[in-house]
Formats: structure tokens, sequence, C-alpha cells
């Protein structure tokens, strides 16, 4: 199929999925609305397909392999019915919404990826496996983004997370690798390459690479392999951290979550080359003990990079909020 699409092959698709899925007081609902609906949703969806298969190799260029077989297109499938009709003037009983979640879920069910209805997402978007991603009812997602199996983008929190803007916006051409999590409302530039595994929660430049090395998580705005390798561990009440660093570095203990401890401080008392070292202070007291395994977050002027639970972190610190006094390392 290609950059060829039969697109009368394509409306029957479409309205068989539909008649598949809903009710027929549900179908009767959409009547008026139904020419409308799949033209506008076959044209986006006519699109992902020849973008799915332009830029997946594994499908030999076969876009009519892609919409009959490839469970993860029917996520983008139904997500886009869904969408069209989640911006339909609502009737007093909520019908079209009802009617927007249950494609979306129908989705979910073929595919085994969540994508809310309302979410936002641009043209030529590729799904590739797609098992396990969650894309989040305030997402929004550009043009030509490529996103992988297990991806979350999400809220911070887990529940009660406030309404209004609460999940990630992406800009065009972003590509997401498996098992990746971005969470909250951060901005992701133009460009940026995610690998898997990353844990993302603050704002990523057009342009940047974001990967996982080892223990260490780095974000970089350039394209060069150079890394700055660090190491981080604690010892004898003291936080080491070794490697290409300075004093110009802020250094930030972060819960599992990623989100900074509050009321904690890290006064340097060794400022050496390649080796800074920490005493921990607790300014105030501790409301509950955070989420574990701790991190480690360093920035420097032109990288950030994220250290996956340094050993010995955790404990020196879970030791410190729950002693009495207020330092640890005197």
């Amino acid at each position: 199929m290609g950059g060829f699409i039969d697109m009368q092959h394509l409306h029957d698709e479409l309205l068989t999925h539909l008649i598949k899925t809903l009710t027929p007081a549900q179908m009767k609902q959409l009547e008026p609305h139904l020419a409308p609906l799949i033209q506008n949703a076959a044209q986006a969806i006519a699109e992902d397909l020849i973008a799915y298969a332009y830029r997946d190799p594994a499908s030999r260029g076969r876009g009519e392999l892609i919409l009959e077989s490839y469970a993860s297109f029917k996520a983008v499938l139904y997500y886009r019915l869904a969408h069209l009709v989640w911006n339909f003037p609502d009737t007093p009983n909520g019908m079209f919404s009802r009617i927007a979640l249950k494609l979306s879920n129908q989705g979910k069910v073929l595919s085994g990826a969540e994508i809310h209805p309302a979410a936002r997402i641009g043209r030529r978007f590729v799904l590739d496996h797609g098992y396990g991603t969650v894309i989040g009812e305030t997402c929004e997602i550009g043009n030509d983004c490529y996103i992988l199996c297990g991806v979350t983008l999400g809220a911070r929190g887990i529940a009660n997370n406030p309404d209004g803007k609460r999940h990630p916006r992406l800009g065009n051409n972003v590509e997401v690798g498996s098992g990746a999590r971005v969470l909250g409302y951060v901005l992701i530039g133009d460009n940026v390459f995610i690998s898997p595994s990353c844990v993302i929660t603050q704002d990523v430049p057009a342009g940047t690479k974001v990967k996982v090395v080892n223990q260490i998580q780095l974000q970089k705005h350039d394209e060069s392999d150079n890394s700055k390798y660090l190491g981080a561990f604690a010892l004898d009440e003291r936080l080491h951290v070794v490697g290409e660093i300075n004093t110009s570095h802020k250094v930030t203990v972060l819960d599992a979550d990623f989100h900074p401890l509050p009321g904690l401080m890290l006064e340097p008392t060794v400022k050496e080359r390649h080796h800074l070292q920490f005493r921990l202070h607790r300014v105030e007291p501790a409301s509950h003990l955070p989420r574990l395994p701790l991190n480690l977050k360093v920035c420097g002027p032109e990288f950030e990079i994220t250290l996956l639970s340094p050993p010995g972190l955790s404990a020196m610190v879970r030791h410190l909020l729950q002693a009495s006094p207020l330092i640890v390392g005197g």
C-alpha cells in the first residue's frame, strides 16, 4: 500500500468497527454525524497508516497488513474515531462522551494501549507494538511522533491529581522508547529522542537526546556520544559524587517518583577534582518518609544527569529523616 490507501476500503473498515462496538441506539445517535465522522477519521488514519508503513521496516511498506493485523494500530484507529466523537457538542445525557469512551476502551481491549479520547494527537502518528502504553487525558502530541510499547505519558501523582493540564505536551518528530515515563505537564521540544526506560519530569529542550547509561540517565543538548560519566554512593554518613563533576554542578536528591525531597540540604564538605562529598542536613521535620529508592540529579550548564538509586543513599536519608537530630555526618 505504501503511499496509496484504498479509501473506500478504509471507510468500510471504520463503519464495521463502529457497528461491532456500539449498540444500535448509539449508532442511531451517531447517524446524523456518521458520514463526516468516517470521512474525517479516514483522512487522519490514512496518514497514520502511510507513516507506519514508511517508518517501520517490519511492515515492508504494506499499509493493508498494518490495518488488518497490527494490534497497536487498532488503538490509533479507535482513538481517531473517539476523539472526533468526544468533540461533538454533547447531549444532555452525555451520550457522545459515553460513545467516545466506549470506542477508546475498545481500542484498549484490542491493543493493550490506552489513549484517552480527549488527548490531542497530531498527524502521521505511529504507535509501534504499543502494548502497555498509556496516553493521558490532557496530553498533547505533535506531528510525526513515534512511540513504542510500555510508555506512560501521565500525571505526576497517582490518585487525586488536580484537574486541568497534568499530562505532557510533546512537540513534532518526538520519538519515545519502550518503558519511558513522561510525567506531569512538561514540555518536550521538537526532535527530541527519549531512549527506553527514561523518566522525564521536567521540560526537555528541542533537539535533546535523553538516555540511560547504566546507573546514569543522561540528558544532552547535542548529538555527540561523549558522555559525562558520574557515579554516586553513600558511605560513612557522607554522600560521594565522583567523576566528571565540579563545584558549579547542582546536586539534588529525588524520590522514587523523581520529585525533589523537601526539607533536605546538601552541604559540600570536600571539593576536589572529580570528587565532591556532601553532608546532609534536615532543615525541617519530615511529615512522611519519601518513596524509595532515592535518586540523585546532577545539573550542569550543558547536561542533566540522573543517577538511579545510588548505593546507600536511600538508607542514609531514611536514617536521617527518622532520627531526631537534624544533621547526618557531623
